[in-house]
């Protein structure tokens, strides 16, 4: 069962999330308002992220599987392997290197229909706050760039009554494409983050992985003045 603690921390995480989307909105149109169009060697500005992750979190593909073999039998596709992404915050930008904290928040849905015409639904979700920095490799004008970089982050899982936290990292490579004040990062990223939830009653169930350790594509997406990378 999901204890109080964890409750309350997803729900002001929550809460959080959409408060920091908020501010960030009003900061792009204070930013887009105040700011020329005119090249910067700094600027602050927020930052927002969609994403595709692959994964395989064994326990909860064999917490499905388990559940819907007992009454339907094998034939059916249980297992989760994608999540979607989305995130929002706040980047510091110098030429070379940025700064970000983010929320994030993650979410792998799974529907199965079995032969009778039942539905099973699943939700295995992640929210996290993260800290996060890139290094600029720019190209010959300086306009674009490539950039690589990493970052730490808490991650808060739930899957049934299940629930866990832990730290984790990731590392992601990119692409920054500058055009005029909209600037594009598509990348690609690896995330690591694993927790254990040792609640259960059933034995069967004890030590419980919940992971989102996997591959991931998404772009990054933000208003602000251009800013030369060399």
């Amino acid at each position: 069962m999901k204890t109080t603690e964890h409750v309350n921390a997803v729900s002001f995480l929550r809460k959080l999330l959409k408060l920091g989307l908020f501010a960030a909105l009003i900061l792009t149109c204070l930013n887009l308002k105040s700011q020329d169009s005119t090249a910067k060697s700094l600027t602050v500005y927020p930052t927002f992220g969609l994403g595709i992750g692959f994964f395989y979190p064994e326990d909860v593909n064999q917490y499905i599987e388990d559940e819907i073999v007992a009454g339907y039998g094998s034939s059916y596709n249980t297992n989760m392997y994608m999540y979607l992404e989305v995130k929002g915050g706040v980047t510091f930008r110098l030429k070379q290197v940025d700064f970000s904290a983010l929320l994030e928040y993650d979410i792998a849905p799974k529907f199965v229909m079995v032969s009778d015409g039942d539905n099973f639904s699943y939700t295995f979700s992640r929210i996290s706050p993260e800290i996060s920095a890139n290094y600029y490799i720019p190209s010959r004008s300086g306009k674009n760039a490539f950039f690589i970089g990493g970052g730490v982050n808490y991650s808060f899982m739930t899957f049934k009554e299940f629930s866990a936290s832990n730290p984790g990292f990731k590392i992601q490579l990119g692409y920054s494409m500058q055009m005029g004040k909209f600037n594009l990062q598509p990348y690609g990223a690896f995330r690591y983050v694993k927790a254990t939830d040792s609640s259960s009653s059933d034995p069967v169930w004890d030590n419980f992985e919940l992971s989102y350790t996997g591959g991931q594509i998404g772009v990054l997406l933000s208003f602000h003045p251009p800013v030369k990378y060399k």
